[in-house]
């Protein structure tokens, strides 16, 4: 006789130019995030799931597989300890699990297999902060128009939907097994914010200009936009390599012009030059 159960546990051209290529590459990568970013956001702690393999038998030995399905949310990355599990992927059901075929269980014995993986199932805070700035950015630039109430109704229910993400996130007395179903919930009303946000922006179109070059312009959040000094540090990258390319075609132009004027140039006679030929004189 066999018997597993399963349960959630939370637990906290030359070398110089090519030189100058490689630096237009990787100039703007590291330039990218500006000065007055956030922090990185703090990890949460890390999420225990358990299996309990049981042997009930008084008298033999029993040897059973031992197998904890992962949820789909969870990627290798995410898994930090399998213990003396190995991790696997299901085909069948497009996600990971964590296995062993033969874990040996003497007379009554009971083992818990575990593995750690990050917690995942939360709405990053900057992501929040994110909708919230818009939704008020927004707002704010309808106020004078007709449209107000109709954006005043949206900005509303947006601020609602995100404060109720934003209580249930910070509850901790729900079961992990409810924080996973509210996550799966709240990934679906973000893109009803997302949805809501666009409305909005379609409506900002309607009493002046596009919304999205001005949010993107005046949003403290804009780390893919390189700054003044990347900007200009690119053009002279590139000014200095074309001026390296075109000396190296002058220098080289140059050395093989005077290489061709130092050859000697052979003519055949009886050509342009050469002494003419006498013919025969004709009689007095």
């Amino acid at each position: 006789m066999r018997r597993l159960c399963m349960w959630f546990t939370n637990k906290p051209a030359s070398h110089l130019a090519g030189w100058v290529i490689a630096a237009l590459v990787l100039t703007p990568a590291a330039q990218a995030a500006p000065s007055g970013a956030s922090a990185p956001v703090a990890e949460r702690d890390p999420v225990t799931l358990s299996v309990v393999a049981v042997n009930p038998s008084a008298e033999k030995v029993q040897v059973i597989p031992v197998r904890i399905d992962l949820p789909q949310e969870i990627k290798p990355a995410d898994v930090l300890e399998t213990g003396e599990l190995s991790l696997e992927y299901d085909e069948d059901r497009a996600g990971y699990f964590v296995y062993k075929e033969s874990v040996a269980l003497q007379p009554k014995e009971t083992r818990v297999f575990e593995v750690r993986v990050r917690d995942v199932w939360y709405v990053p805070q900057p992501q929040m902060d994110s909708l919230n700035y818009q939704t008020n950015l927004l707002l704010g630039k309808l106020k004078e128009s007709e449209y107000f109430p109709t954006a005043k109704e949206l900005a509303d229910s947006i601020s609602k939907r995100l404060g109720e993400i934003q209580a249930t996130q910070d509850n901790e007395t729900l079961s992990r097994k409810s924080r996973i179903g509210a996550y799966r919930y709240h990934l679906q009303t973000i893109e009803q914010v997302k949805e809501d946000i666009a409305r909005m922006e379609k409506l900002l179109t309607f009493i002046g200009g596009p919304p999205i070059p001005e949010m993107m312009e005046e949003s403290p959040l804009k780390s893919d936009a390189p700054s003044t000094t990347t900007t200009w540090l690119v053009i002279f990258l590139i000014i200095v390599f074309i001026g390296l390319l075109g000396g190296q075609f002058f220098f080289t132009w140059n050395r093989r012009g005077r290489l061709t004027k130092d050859v000697p140039v052979l003519r055949p006679a009886g050509s342009a030059g050469s002494s003419p030929r006498q013919g025969p004189s004709r009689p007095a």
